[in-house]
């Protein structure tokens, strides 16, 4: 554990030789980067090292809140070190190699893990997102056509503008991979009489779309699956994906696209919607 950390600060050090900080352990041991350091970074349990590790920048953040992690003096340069680690750029020994290897498939998008990783971002509780979403529950980018658009309404131009991009008619099917609590399916069907499948890996979601499609009298038209995208059958005029493709993984992106592709009719249309970078990561 204490060899993968002293990996991660060596790989820092590659990254800013000026670099100079030190990193404590919970049993008083110690890793020192450089000659006068400008932050200490302490982990207070073997537990939080190994969160750390689990969970990257997002583990880090999460421990630092809960005061299971100390960080004395320059928060800033941990956080400036953080941003400009790029592993795919390391050149890293065999041993590092195996190392990071083993932890990146703790963390990694697998069929086995993937229900994880989702349960540990969307099952918080649904009343915890009704605090700030809108009365849709759209976890994803909205389109405010102008300043006074509240977010439902842009959230709505959004789903407006996704359905005419797919033209959507009724009839057709549409999948949505990744659908949240069933927002962009409820105004498919209600609109344009769409035949709705949506797909998620939360199971607050799943329970919350279903008893909302029901709610609203459109269980002919919608249906929701607790799966995984990879374990999709079945064949859609129309497929759309948002605010999900991020939680894919770098790996497991021709996996992706492979899929959609075999799950379109021949003439049918797909949209992703993401958010990306314009340089290469």
């Amino acid at each position: 554990m204490k060899r993968a950390f002293k990996d991660i600060a060596e790989i820092m050090h590659q990254t800013d030789p000026k670099a100079s900080f030190t990193i404590e352990f919970w049993d008083g041991d110690s890793i020192t980067i450089g000659d006068k350091p400008k932050f200490i970074l302490k982990l207070k349990s073997l537990s939080v090292a190994k969160k750390i590790l689990r969970d990257g920048y997002f583990g880090l953040g999460e421990s630092y809140m809960n005061g299971d992690v100390e960080i004395k003096n320059d928060l800033q340069e941990l956080l400036r070190l953080g941003y400009l680690i790029d592993f795919d750029d390391f050149r890293l020994s065999s041993w590092q190699k195996i190392r990071f290897f083993i932890l990146s498939l703790l963390s990694s998008d697998t069929i086995k893990i993937a229900p994880k990783n989702i349960s540990y971002h969307y099952d918080k509780g649904n009343e915890f997102y009704e605090l700030y979403l809108d009365n849709t529950m759209t976890y994803s980018c909205a389109y405010y056509k102008n300043g006074n658009d509240s977010l439902e309404e842009a959230q709505l131009n959004k789903f407006e503008h996704i359905s005419r991009k797919l033209l959507l008619s009724p009839g057709e099917s549409l999948l949505d991979i990744g659908c949240g609590w069933g927002g962009m399916l409820i105004y498919a069907a209600q609109k344009y009489g769409v035949i709705g499948t949506g797909i998620t890996l939360s199971k607050n979601q799943y329970k919350y779309a279903g008893n909302k499609i029901k709610e609203l009298g459109l269980q002919d038209n919608i249906k929701i699956l607790y799966k995984d995208y990879r374990e999709l059958s079945g064949k859609f005029d129309k497929i759309v994906s948002i605010g999900m493709f991020e939680h894919v993984g770098k790996k497991f992106i021709p996996v992706f696209i492979k899929k959609i592709s075999s799950s379109l009719r021949k003439g049918g249309l797909g949209l992703l919607h993401t958010i990306g970078r314009d340089t290469p990561s």
